[in-house]
């Protein structure tokens, strides 16, 4: 094979950008490693070490934090709540660009740190306590206006937590959150995937979700087993379909997924509508144009709703 042939004085233009690129790597691997080596050395210095148990993993990269802070496209008066604050490198770059942050964090070791670390600064409130307990209704009302959540997620709490925020979807506006990359991946999954599960109708019927960036188990100290990945929820002023009877459809979609290899009828039998027979429940999806020997994975969120609402007597 010809070898290509480089033109005369290709090599000396291309030469500075070359040299420019290695410099920008070096740069970056210096940066990452000051970053790591630091708060390996704070946490050494205040004898910590992250909890497993509450799923620990602090961020160590300056860019994926910095990334995460311009998705929020925060404004001068918007009221943030970040869950897991750990040892600040979220919550700094949060309170420049926000009216107030409050920063929840449950681990006792780190809240004192945290205070002094930001006790000069009236945009940030550290909150100590559990973030799935945490009134985000009466902090809604305090301010008058939907709240923002940024946050790195401990993976332990980020499907019982996501769901607390469709609930209370009306004291939101958007959220973007640092999830699992299988999580992430749920609230993103089409019909028929084998990522598609509850996450996905729901947050299908609250939110505009999009998926931002995955982030690498290299950015965390300690770093996870797991891949991760940002996603940015925008609450839609309305569900996007209307729900008449939004029990119902949390029934038929809980019993689809819990028996996702059974036909959409036999699960709802074994499931939420076990009192019925497998007649009743057959015509009833007929009746909502839905064959009921179809999965209930391969069903869209208007059809889980046609479902519902065809079932709902039965409930």
């Amino acid at each position: 094979m010809p070898l290509a042939v480089i033109p005369a004085g290709a090599g000396i233009r291309f030469f500075p950008r070359l040299l420019f690129l290695c410099v920008l790597c070096a740069l970056c691997r210096e940066i990452f490693s000051t970053n790591l080596d630091s708060l390996r050395q704070q946490l050494r210095n205040l004898q910590i070490r992250p909890k497993k148990r509450l799923g620990q993993h602090f961020v160590i990269d300056a860019r994926v934090l910095s990334r995460i802070v311009e998705s929020a496209e925060l404004r001068p008066d918007d009221i943030v709540v970040e869950i897991g604050a750990g040892n600040g490198g979220l919550t700094g770059p949060l309170s420049q660009k926000a009216k107030k942050v409050y920063a929840l964090e449950i681990d006792s070791r780190l809240v004192p740190i945290l205070r002094a670390q930001f006790d000069n600064d009236e945009r940030v409130e550290i909150v100590p306590g559990d973030a799935l307990q945490f009134d985000y209704p009466g902090l809604h009302r305090r301010w008058g206006q939907p709240l923002k959540v940024v946050a790195n997620l401990p993976y332990e709490i980020s499907t019982p937590i996501l769901f607390l925020f469709f609930d209370a979807r009306e004291c939101f506006s958007l959220l973007v959150l640092m999830l699992q990359k299988e999580v992430a991946r749920r609230l993103v999954a089409a019909p028929g995937s084998k990522e598609y599960g509850p996450l996905s109708v729901w947050a299908r019927l609250y939110t505009e979700t999009r998926l931002l960036f995955p982030v690498s188990p290299q950015s965390f100290h300690p770093e996870p087993k797991v891949a991760s990945a940002v996603v940015r929820l925008d609450m839609l002023p309305q569900p996007r379909i209307a729900v008449s009877d939004p029990e119902c459809l949390r029934k038929v979609i809980q019993s689809a997924f819990t028996y996702r290899r059974k036909t959409l009828g036999n699960a709802l039998r074994l499931g939420e509508f076990s009192r019925y027979s497998a007649g009743e429940i057959q015509e009833g999806l007929r009746r909502a144009g839905i064959d009921p020997r179809v999965r209930g994975e391969k069903l869209s969120l208007e059809e889980f709703n046609k479902a519902a609402l065809s079932l709902s007597s039965f409930s």
